[in-house]
């Protein structure tokens, strides 16, 4: 007898069966006042996918919002969809910085949401326009010059490079200042030197046959980074991505443009680097001298920081693992 006959049916059964374990959940309400871990690399839950990178998602006053992507597109497709989430229905997207494991799930979310505002650092490797001035040393030698070896002719020297790559095609503002995107809510922008670049043109001499750099003569670029505040009756509630620039700094400058106090940080701390003592001296500042309430710690905190921060915190030390819903 012809095996097709019988393989054709079990193909099919095959094929049942993966959709049904694939079958998506009915979309959830994104509800006022929560905030839900898409994208960790710990949770309670084993039927999400852990990877190391971050994004939430939270509503505040009718907006849905999005908070960084995750490290990898299928993944987070794969876990948003297994948490019920309708991307399509996102307002508008934070990213707090231009590395991977923030930002790469945007591949899926412009996939089914491609006009969503998109609120990104003035980060010019990922695409913000770059002032350059190109008129150089002894200005009037140009005339010297035939027009055609002259930069536009003989036009202006000074002038905008509007980038294009990754995001060009995305509705993108590039934000360099702290600034309200409505009423009673924040993007908080700070700057890393730790994760920055150096521009040391012309800082160069010719000493003794070799060209040196001298470093205090280097202008440093530092990594920008955005931060979200949302206020509410008791206090900021302040969404923290990867913290390059010091979980403290952020805090700090977020107590300065909301003039408020800060109820909750929620996100990733950025301490794995970071030692026992020096762990327990920026704990011991968060709480006790920046006088936050509650903490909310993911992504990149680290164990060591997980652990001090539960010992100094206690209750209000709140779980946020990937599929967790925190209530604020």
């Amino acid at each position: 007898m012809n095996n097709r006959f019988y393989t054709i049916p079990m193909l099919l059964v095959a094929m049942a069966l993966f959709n049904f374990g694939m079958k998506k959940k009915p979309y959830r309400d994104i509800e006022e006042g929560k905030i839900l871990n898409l994208y960790d690399a710990f949770s309670k839950d084993t039927a999400l996918t852990k990877d190391f990178g971050f994004s939430c998602i939270t509503k505040f006053k009718g907006k849905t919002i999005l908070f960084d992507a995750g490290s990898n597109a299928d993944i987070f497709q794969r876990n948003t969809t297994m948490l019920g989430i309708d991307l399509r229905k996102v307002d508008m997207v934070i990213v707090s910085h231009g590395h991977f494991d923030h930002l790469n799930g945007l591949d899926y979310l412009l996939q089914v949401n491609p006009h969503v505002k998109i609120y990104f650092p003035y980060d010019i490797f990922w695409g913000a326009p770059v002032p350059y001035d190109a008129t150089g040393q002894e200005a009037g030698v140009k005339d010297s010059l035939p027009k055609s070896n002259q930069y536009f002719d003989g036009g202006a020297t000074k002038f905008m490079i509007n980038q294009s790559g990754r995001f060009w095609h995305a509705n993108i503002e590039f934000v360099k200042n702290s600034k309200d995107i409505m009423p009673g809510l924040k993007i908080i922008t700070t700057s890393s030197g730790y994760m920055g670049y150096f521009s040391c043109y012309p800082n160069k001499s010719f000493v003794e046959g070799q060209f040196t750099q001298q470093k205090d003569d280097c202008k440093q670029t530092g990594l920008p980074e955005l931060s979200l505040s949302m206020k509410t009756d008791h206090g900021e509630i302040l969404i923290v991505g990867c913290s390059h620039t010091g979980v403290e700094n952020i805090i700090v400058e977020t107590q300065k443009v909301t003039d408020d106090t800060i109820d909750l940080v929620y996100g990733g701390f950025h301490m794995i680097p970071f030692d026992r003592k020096q762990t327990n001296l920026l704990v011991d500042k968060i709480k006790n001298e920046l006088n936050v309430r509650r903490v909310a710690p993911a992504h990149c905190t680290g164990h060591l920081a997980f652990k001090m921060l539960q010992d100094h915190y206690g209750q209000n030390d709140l779980y946020a693992g990937l599929g967790a819903t925190l209530k604020y």
